[in-house]
């Protein structure tokens, strides 16, 4: 199994400056297209390639209606969202790829709450609880 190495300092700090303008994008609503213009969308992480090249944004709609097809209709314009945080982001010698992704986490979140709420759950958990005290 490979080891990724964790990402450097300036990944870092590129993909919160790629964060940043993105949301700031989405809150202005300077798309032309009705669908992602009325969405409320969340930039909730950029991973950026070593190579500062690629940019995976990580995007969750704020209403699950929003959902089906975001990825899709915001690659579909990852070259005007591109235009629209390079002018924020001068400085960078290269503006990244965008690849749109939906983030996961929040699933998986309300997957694990689904099951601590279970009654077999809930019944160990309590058991475990009387055992320390």
């Amino acid at each position: 199994m490979s080891k990724r190495k964790p990402p450097s300092q300036r990944q870092l700090r590129v993909g919160e400056s790629i964060r940043h303008a993105l949301g700031e994008a989405f809150i202005a609503r300077r798309l032309d297209e009705p669908g992602l213009d009325t969405a409320a969308i969340t930039v909730t992480e950029v991973d950026t390639s070593p190579d500062l090249k690629v940019a995976t944004v990580y995007v969750r709609p704020l209403l699950d209606k929003d959902r089906e097809g975001l990825a899709r209709r915001l690659n579909e314009r990852g070259k005007t969202f591109r235009g629209l945080i390079s002018r924020r982001l001068k400085g960078m010698k290269y503006m990244p790829a965008l690849r749109f992704k939906l983030d996961p986490s929040a699933d998986h979140a309300a997957r694990i709450d689904e099951l601590l709420r279970k009654p077999e759950v809930a019944r160990d958990l309590r058991k475990s609880e009387d055992d320390e005290d």
